[in-house]
């Protein structure tokens, strides 16, 4: 029986080491043999034990090392007392080290950003809160909030949360708020942002038009902005610079709108400045 156990034992036949661990090998290595310095393709590659499996070496990738054909044919059983290679294992080690500690790290800084991105949710939503008495910002309102904190500058926000509520918050005659400005003030803080964040001629143009919507009765606010756009460019065509037609807006249109009393007058006025410009490039020309 025994002699029957020694036979089938010797017929066992070793697990191979997968693909996978095999390229994980030969990249670490470089595809380059660590006993003679040959690389592929001029040589086949194949991995090695450095401490023999018939020593009870183990298939982890520490005990494992590139080798070539020859120099792993040549090698046999015998355990390596390279030194180079035992560095490698030890460099192998500390580099693993290294990476480990790097991920706690930036785990770590992930959760201070968290942490932050809370405060900072926080102050808005306190901000907010001290501008609107016994209404509360609702779950709907600190997304909305929070998605502007991703976007913006947190002074800019509290500039804007500024600006909307003295535009915005209303109050009925026992000097009370208004529930429905209280929703607008909220609202209206994220397009305030946006047109913070317009160049200054964009950011003109819309204060322009804010002007008319307010004053007139009547407004149509997609053939307004043709109009001052079609006013900007003709200036632009005649050569003027940023700063010129900037000038311009503030310094003419928007006075000028301010004295219109309706829509029809506005759009006579701004329609004839730009027949008016054009006329001034064909003299030019």
């Amino acid at each position: 029986m025994d002699g029957n156990k020694q036979i089938m034992k010797k017929g066992i036949k070793r697990k191979s080491i997968s693909k996978r661990i095999r390229f994980e090998v030969f990249k670490r290595d470089k595809f380059t043999c660590q006993y003679c310095g040959k690389k592929a393709p001029d040589v086949i590659l194949e991995v090695d034990h450095v401490k023999p499996k018939s020593k009870r070496g183990t298939d982890e990738i520490l005990n494992l090392i590139t080798s070539c054909y020859e120099c792993n044919r040549g090698k046999g059983n015998i355990q390596l007392d390279d030194q180079s290679t035992l560095q490698k294992q030890r460099r192998q080690i500390e580099e693993l080290q290294k990476r480990r500690e790097q991920i706690e790290l930036m785990l770590k800084w992930r959760e201070s950003l968290a942490d932050l991105d809370q405060d900072i949710l926080n102050q808005v939503v306190e901000c907010i809160d001290s501008k609107i008495g016994i209404f509360d910002l609702n779950e709907r309102g600190k997304r909305t909030i929070e998605k502007l904190i991703n976007k913006y500058d947190l002074p800019d926000i509290l500039e804007a949360i500024d600006i909307s509520a003295k535009q915005y918050l209303k109050y009925d005659t026992s000097d009370n708020l208004i529930k429905d400005s209280v929703e607008d003030f909220v609202n209206k803080i994220g397009g305030i942002l946006y047109i913070k964040n317009k160049p200054p001629i964009e950011r003109k143009l819309a204060y322009i038009k804010g002007i008319c919507r307010k004053k007139f009765n009547y407004w149509d606010n997609k053939k307004g902005s043709i109009i001052l756009k079609d006013y900007v460019n003709a200036l632009r065509e005649y050569e003027w610079t940023e700063e010129e037609i900037l000038s311009d807006l503030v310094n003419e249109l928007e006075p000028k709108t301010k004295e219109m009393h309706c829509w029809s007058e506005w759009k006579r006025l701004v329609e004839g400045w730009t027949d008016d410009i054009r006329n001034w490039e064909k003299i030019k020309d």
